[in-house]
């Protein structure tokens, strides 16, 4: 899977949070897909106040234990631009500015494409000279490429190392 390398500033997204880790999201105990679940059913993509880009969902990993072994946090929601007034059941994660290797996925149902991208990306992340820092990571949905979940084209973006 090709990517680009860029240099993003911080970015602060509001939204529902979980913890968990990729062993447990291969059993009964995932967490994930509920989440995305309850995040739209509720409707918070529309509702949360002063959205910084209207149309665009953030998955974010972020308090990585260690690696892509340990525990984790996902943040599901939007950027937002200042502090503002939130519905109680939602967090703030702040994405640092950092560089990032950005990973497009192809067209397909979003689901798979997601897992396919993440698969690539582990193998990516093993390869001499690809350093992944494990500050932060994060899946960009936006409203035009994402819009029918079936026929998705989703960025995912590692947080990495220059050296």
């Amino acid at each position: 899977m090709d990517h680009k390398i860029v240099k993003l500033g911080e970015k602060r997204i509001a939204g529902l949070k979980v913890v968990t880790t990729n062993e447990a999201e291969h059993g009964p105990n995932a967490k994930i897909g509920a989440l995305w679940q309850r995040y739209y059913a509720e409707g918070f993509p529309s509702s949360t106040p002063n959205q910084a880009e209207q149309g665009v969902v953030y998955g974010v990993y972020s308090d990585y234990e260690s690696d892509e072994k340990g525990s984790y946090s996902l943040l599901i929601g939007v950027e937002v631009e200042k502090e503002a007034e939130l519905p109680v059941d939602l967090s703030i994660t702040t994405v640092p500015q950092a560089t990032y290797a950005v990973f497009t996925t192809r067209v397909g149902p979003v689901t798979e494409v997601v897992i396919e991208a993440w698969e690539k990306i582990w193998e990516w992340s093993k390869q001499p000279g690809n350093k992944r820092t494990f500050i932060a990571d994060f899946e960009r949905y936006d409203g035009v490429r994402c819009a029918d979940p079936n026929y998705a084209q989703v960025e995912v973006y590692i947080a990495i190392s220059e050296e």
